[in-house]
């Protein structure tokens, strides 16, 4: 009967994994995911941008104010943030070309313009150079970053289509790269953007509305209420963890699924923090970064370094410490090993679920303000990254984090390294 118990155990636990590595391997969320990851030089931009525009010291902000330079500060902000749905029109298309080995610059071009296609405008006065037309700007940030996303799959999937079934104009093999690729992307881009213009044309004569306002209001909208509770959050926490226990990278197929709704919030965070008003999130991919993610096993490093008995262990400590404060775990992961290791998987799998619940609730009651929604570079030590959020709180909270991520690994980190010792003092035995 046990063993009985234990096959179908493993069964399910294997169909559980491969179900995991499926999602993880989906060419769609893959290329949502790599898209959002190729413009985070962009989002950090405007994230620079706005701390320096908001930075809490009372003579700076009078020399701003008195010389009226906060308003060039707002450039590059209206130009990535409050651009980003246009921006992820690209990069998502560029990226899900590549995956299906198409050319990417033309796909995300194209995605690009349907994108344009789609946003209404308002006509202006006629001048001596033509008439002049103004696009509402509240579609081309954060609030039309799933219709971006939808025109990028669309778009692409029907120019993969076309290219494959030789629907294209080809040209001798001695023309030059950049004239073959405009020639032969001519028939898919004509194809796709006079889809999108009938489609724009018979949304805004029926719904008299746009696009944009159907996807916000009919997807966008409750996923992100889905998506933005704090039990989302921990679920996330706890099946990423979970997946790098069984050795499968847990964030890239968690955070592929979530992605879309995560950032839109943190858009949406950082210009109301730009702007000075109410922040208008509690949760969001920079909040699980923050208080989720950043620093999770650096309270294990240092054990392991300065704290352990066995000398494998100690040894692995040393060069774990470096990168761990670094936020880089993967020298634990399969150093000591994390994967697969029983005696650790408690606070592996569970830690960082609890410290967002508890940051939750103390942001909730007000202890902590909420997160400005800041991009940090990858690898941005804790503490630091806590002050780029905009508060100290922040940053204490997280240094005080490492002393309760301490607590929660410390029995199960003595147990492990009981254990270590007796298999080394039985090897110097034998």
């Amino acid at each position: 009967r046990t063993v009985y118990m234990s096959s179908h155990t493993n069964i399910v636990q294997e169909k559980a994994l491969h179900l995991m590595q499926s999602i993880g391997q989906n060419t769609y969320l893959k290329s949502i995911m790599s898209g959002m990851m190729l413009i985070l030089p962009v989002t950090i931009m405007s994230s620079v941008a706005t701390l320096v525009k908001v930075f809490p010291f009372a003579p700076y902000q009078d020399f701003l104010l008195r010389h009226n330079l906060t308003r060039f500060f707002d450039i590059p902000i209206t130009f990535t943030n409050n651009f980003l749905a246009v921006i992820v029109a690209f990069s998502v298309a560029y990226t899900l070309a590549k995956n299906f080995d198409v050319d990417g610059f033309m796909s995300g071009l194209i995605s690009m313009i349907s994108f344009f296609i789609l946003t209404p405008y308002d006509l202006g006065e006629i001048g001596p150079l033509g008439q002049s037309f103004s696009i509402p700007g509240q579609w081309l940030g954060p609030m039309g970053l799933f219709t971006a996303i939808l025109v990028a799959i669309i778009s692409t999937r029907i120019f993969v289509a076309i290219t494959r079934k030789g629907l294209i104009i080809k040209m001798p093999e001695n023309v030059p790269e950049f004239i073959f690729k405009s020639f032969s992307s001519l028939i898919p881009g004509i194809a796709i953007l006079t889809l999108f213009t009938i489609i724009s044309a018979v949304i805004t004569s029926v719904c008299y509305g746009s696009i944009h306002e159907i996807i916000y209001k009919l997807i966008q909208v409750p996923l992100t209420s889905l998506g933005s509770g704090i039990w989302s959050l921990i679920f996330v926490a706890v099946v990423a963890q979970l997946l790098w226990f069984f050795g499968l990278h847990g964030h890239a197929i968690t955070l592929g699924i979530v992605a879309p709704i995560w950032f839109a919030m943190d858009a949406q965070q950082l210009a109301a923090y730009a702007a000075g008003v109410d922040l208008p999130n509690i949760t969001g991919f920079a909040f699980f970064m923050t208080y989720g993610a950043a620093g999770d096993l650096l309270p294990l490093a240092i054990m392991l370094a300065f704290f352990a008995k066995s000398a494998r262990y100690k040894t692995l400590g040393k060069i774990a410490l470096p990168p761990a404060i670094f936020t880089i775990g993967e020298p634990m992961a399969y150093g000591v090993p994390l994967v697969m290791n029983f005696t650790l998987a408690i606070p592996y799998i569970f830690i960082n679920g609890i410290m967002l619940g508890i940051a939750w609730y103390l942001t909730v009651i007000g202890v902590l303000p909420r997160v400005a929604g800041v991009s940090t570079p990858a690898g941005m030590p804790i503490i630091i990254s806590g002050f780029m959020q905009g508060s100290w709180k922040i940053a204490a909270f997280q240094f005080i984090g490492l002393f309760a991520r301490f607590a929660g690994w410390y029995f199960f980190f003595k147990t492990a390294d009981l254990v270590a010792c007796r298999e080394e003092n039985q090897t110097d035995t034998i």
